[in-house]
């Protein structure tokens, strides 16, 4: 949670610039220069101005001692403290943190043009959708999502941790990178945290309103005020896209004061898709925006792909993207770990998603769930940042959508945990109708050894993300790399290409 100055700033930034309305004790604050911040008590350094932050599991205020003996020179804190420094006393501390930040790296936000996207489900691709018609319309652009960053180059990074300096820092990066346009995922819990204080955006999508990270919001309508806080960091000049078919976005739209433009299937909206074609490989819909329409065709099918295709499109239409340039970006768009599709000549349908919550899961079987003739398979498995009472909601999703479930784990290691998983079965009335197999090599295997032409095999959890380790010299693998390997040593179309490593008994 450190900040360090960025080296265009190095002559500091004036605390009153920023932090106009705190109440200085022992300074004239607008004398008082910021080179250097932190969060953090235990990775103070000299020099550095404190912020005491209140986190759910510790108070930042108890610990100005310790700050103080490792060099702070300041506090900005939310209750007067008994210390010699100068302190600060602002009404959220976190807030204050996040906007220093943006003004250490010397305000990137003013100099992008900045989209954010929030909402319950739907964010990542959104965001991506976004950034691949920017890059269509020969736009320099970056992007920070949940799966990776980019900064205006093909460079692919993984995401850190969010928190106040790393957003800074990435959009930083971008303005160092000339990037024209950013596009930022900003999720719930980050928002409620105001971890984007201090960030100013040109455009702000809302995807929809479900009960998300109820353990953190408490309940729906904490969840959706947090979704909202986007609003609270748009330009004068910017604008709202939200969706006007989610029940949960109309009741605060007419609370919405920026201009904004709704996208929809349903009710009235600016921005709207009708569905021609769908099968297993492909979906065809049309988007319509005034006078203006035209056919899209994407390799990611379900509807709720359809509505992250028209957030997109409204936002690009928006910023001045024909609806040309905005089909070949939506149509160009990979999205890693989302509804991808393995096809080795089976039979059967496979898709890879990188559900991990109930909405997630719920999404991902709408999706494939209208071209499935036969039964629907899931292997399932769960993950570190689940919560017990979204294993059990798992468990009810899959007894109720899913003819044959197999729950795993995402790591193969000698030491099995299998509470988590009997915590997905607390969600059956009929545990029975589920298998717990937490070797996800053998679990992926077995499902599509047992699955019949007219049947799909939808697996969940991991996405891109690399798994195992499996076999004797400790792979990790990827489930789409899993498949391929079953799939092709079951006789595919590709068997006679088969590469030496796709051999099942190498990860058995």
């Amino acid at each position: 949670m450190r900040w360090n100055q960025a080296q265009s700033q190095s002559a500091g930034v004036k605390l009153n610039d920023i932090l106009a309305n705190a109440k200085s004790v022992g300074v004239n604050q607008s004398d008082f220069v910021v080179r250097s911040a932190c969060g953090r008590w235990d990775e103070c350094e000299t020099g550095d101005l404190f912020f005491a932050i209140n986190e759910a599991d510790v108070d930042g205020h108890d610990y100005i001692d310790e700050a103080t003996s490792r060099g702070a020179r300041g506090v900005v804190c939310e209750r007067l403290l008994p210390v010699s420094i100068p302190q600060f006393v602002v009404k959220d501390s976190r807030a204050a943190y996040a906007q220093i930040c943006q003004a250490l790296s010397g305000d990137p936000s003013q100099r992008v043009n900045l989209i954010g996207v929030a909402g319950s489900v739907g964010k990542t691709v959104t965001s991506h959708l976004i950034h691949s018609i920017l890059e269509i319309a020969g736009r320099k652009a970056g992007l920070s999502s949940s799966i990776e960053v980019r900064c205006g180059d093909a460079h692919r990074q993984l995401p850190d941790p969010i928190n106040a300096p790393t957003v800074a820092s990435q959009l930083s990066k971008m303005c160092i990178a000339n990037c024209s346009d950013a596009v930022v995922e900003m999720p719930s819990v980050p928002l409620a945290q105001r971890m984007y204080s201090g960030i100013c955006l040109d455009a702000a999508i809302v995807t929809n309103v479900q009960p998300n990270n109820l353990e953190v919001h408490g309940n729906l309508g904490n969840c959706q005020r947090a979704i909202y806080r986007i609003m609270d960091y748009l330009k004068p000049t910017g604008f709202a896209v939200v969706n006007a078919d989610d029940k949960y976005s109309r009741d605060v739209i007419n609370g919405i004061s920026s201009p904004m433009l709704t996208f929809g299937m349903h009710n009235p909206a600016e921005v709207t898709a009708k569905i021609i074609d769908r099968n297993r490989s492909y979906q065809t819909f049309v988007i319509s925006a005034g006078g203006d329409s035209i056919v899209i065709r994407t390799n990611i099918i379900g509807k709720h792909h359809i509505y992250n295709c028209l957030a997109a499109a409204t936002v690009a239409l928006t910023i001045g993207i024909d609806l040309q340039v905005i089909a070949a970006g939506l149509q160009s768009a990979r999205i890693p770990g989302r509804l991808q599709r393995v096809d080795c000549g089976q039979e059967f349908g496979v898709w890879i998603d990188s559900s991990v919550s109930p909405n997630q899961l719920n999404g991902a079987i709408a999706a494939i769930a209208p071209i499935c003739e036969g039964r629907i398979w899931c292997v399932c498995s769960t993950a570190q940042n689940q919560t017990a009472d979204e294993r059990r909601i798992l468990g009810e999703i899959l007894e109720r959508k899913i003819d044959q479930s197999v729950i795993s784990q995402l790591t193969s290691t000698k030491k099995i945990d299998y509470e988590p998983c009997h915590q997905i079965l607390d969600g059956f009335e009929n545990p029975a109708l589920a298998r717990v197999m937490p070797d996800r090599c053998n679990a992926i295997e077995w499902v599509l050894s047992k699955a019949d032409p007219k049947d799909v095999v939808l697996i969940v959890g991991a996405g891109e993300r690399t798994t195992g380790p499996f076999g004797h010299d400790k792979k990790k693998l990827t489930d789409r790399e899993i498949c391929q390997t079953v799939l092709c040593n079951a006789g595919s179309k590709f068997d006679e290409q088969r590469p030496e490593s796709y051999r099942i008994d190498d990860y058995r």
